[in-house]
């Protein structure tokens, strides 16, 4: 009983926007992700807090896109750029929207491309999501 409850009041609290706090952007777990290097996991975890600073501090807790490649290490070498960031709305974000995102999408044939990105109302991942 206590259980449906709470899944309740968490229900309620999608109807809208969470504001990003410092703590939550401390609290981003270090996540061991299959298929990628365990050499990346940091960066990842750095990125996923980078997501929730850019989106409190420059978009309002609204969603934030970071698209990020393994082959950063090549990219940085070639003088390009390897992290793209796109600002979004409340409710959607595309990580097309950002030159250097599509560019690291569009371009990446035998690399991993990773987009990272925020639920301002806490709910589930969605089929543009995928």
């Amino acid at each position: 009983m206590s259980s449906d409850l709470n899944d309740l009041e968490m229900a309620k609290k999608r109807d809208h926007k969470i504001m990003i706090t410092d703590e939550a952007i401390n609290k981003v777990p270090h996540v061991q992700y299959k298929e990628i290097p365990e050499t990346e996991y940091d960066n990842l975890q750095e990125l996923a807090r980078q997501v929730l600073k850019i989106s409190k501090d420059e978009n309002d807790s609204n969603e934030v896109a970071v698209t990020y490649s393994l082959e950063s290490a090549r990219l940085i070498e070639k003088g390009e750029r390897y992290i793209g960031i796109a600002l979004g709305a409340e409710h959607d974000v595309d990580p097309l929207s950002d030159s250097t995102s599509y560019h690291l999408i569009r371009s990446s044939r035998d690399c991993v491309v990773i987009v990272l990105h925020n639920h301002p109302s806490l709910s589930a991942f969605s089929l543009p999501d995928i």
